[in-house]
């Protein structure tokens, strides 16, 4: 009888069309069916009316997951299955004589957010403060919020305008983190190229054996050079990183111990990378490429920020 009561309070709630009762319902059934259910319930909530501009939605909206994100960016959907991508939801739009398309990439977690939003930004784009951190041009508006990468586009006389509109709304009804990754804000800031931040969950700077890991250019007159901060499990795992490190700088270059820089200190070069120093603290091993003169400095105001 409990069981047949329950399937008839399911029923209803699946005809009543309820996005809360829905999602808890497939959340009480533990399959993974209801987990992709309940994460489209959540971005459809989202795009709730009112929208500016009395936006009226043409049509349903899509949604996309690991298996069928191909169906929507073929030859895009890779990087994003590198980040652990969990949910796409797509909707489009319209206002007056503008055309609007919604696209809200539910990432998972911050970081893996992060990771595919720095990808395909440039630190020569027009930056925002929306969210966490925001670029647009002309028709296009992308943002960070959380776990969230949010991108929209559009086309008509007001369209920027509605962009940004969409975008803070959108922005304050995810709520949640508004800053990039906290490993990033830890790491030195003065001499820091602007939104160079990039995290890199496999294979950062070809090598697999450094995922993941975060990355910072710096700029001091003519020298850029490039901070790599690998996150090991523990302190064993960053220092089998260091050796595996050196070993690949000793068989395709040089490399030699340089005890100067701390715990696993190492110098190497070759002719494809360049000039590198490394050094390891807990469980991360730091690394700086083209070091110059001030990258020694660099790389010990890096690990000295970090816990």
């Amino acid at each position: 009888m409990k069981m047949v009561f329950c399937m008839m309070v399911l029923l209803i709630s699946l005809a009543s069309g309820s996005p809360v009762i829905r999602a808890q319902s497939f959340a009480a059934l533990g399959s993974s069916q209801g987990t992709k259910t309940s994460n489209a319930v959540q971005l459809t909530s989202f795009l709730r009316q009112p929208l500016p501009g009395h936006a009226v939605a043409q049509g349903k909206p899509s949604t996309y997951n690991a298996d069928t994100l191909y169906q929507y960016i073929d030859g895009g959907a890779d990087i994003y299955l590198l980040y652990d991508f969990k949910t796409l939801l797509h909707e489009e739009f319209k206002s007056g004589t503008n055309e609007l398309t919604v696209d809200l990439y539910d990432m998972g977690t911050g970081d893996d957010a992060f990771g595919i939003y720095s990808s395909e930004r440039s630190p020569n784009y027009k930056f925002l403060s929306i969210g966490a951190e925001g670029y647009r041009a002309t028709g296009i508006l992308n943002f960070l919020a959380g776990q969230y990468y949010v991108k929209l586009s559009g086309s008509g006389l007001t369209t920027d305008k509605l962009l940004d509109e969409f975008a803070r709304l959108l922005s304050s009804r995810i709520g949640g983190s508004r800053v990039i990754p906290p490993l990033l804000l830890r790491l030195p800031h003065q001499d820091r190229v602007p939104h160079s931040e990039q995290y890199i969950k496999k294979d950062p700077l070809g090598h697999a054996f450094l995922a993941p890991a975060y990355i910072v250019s710096y700029a001091q007159g003519r020298e850029q050079m490039k901070l790599v901060v690998s996150v090991a499990n523990d302190g064993p795992a960053a220092k089998a990183r260091a050796e595996q490190f050196a070993k690949h700088f000793k068989q395709s270059g040089e490399s030699a111990s340089a005890p100067e820089f701390g715990e696993n200190g190492m110098r190497g070069s070759n002719s494809f990378e360049g000039h590198v120093i490394s050094r390891t603290r807990g469980r991360y091993l730091i690394a700086v490429f083209n070091p110059g003169q001030t990258g020694a400095g660099i790389l010990q105001a890096a690990t000295r920020s970090l816990p």
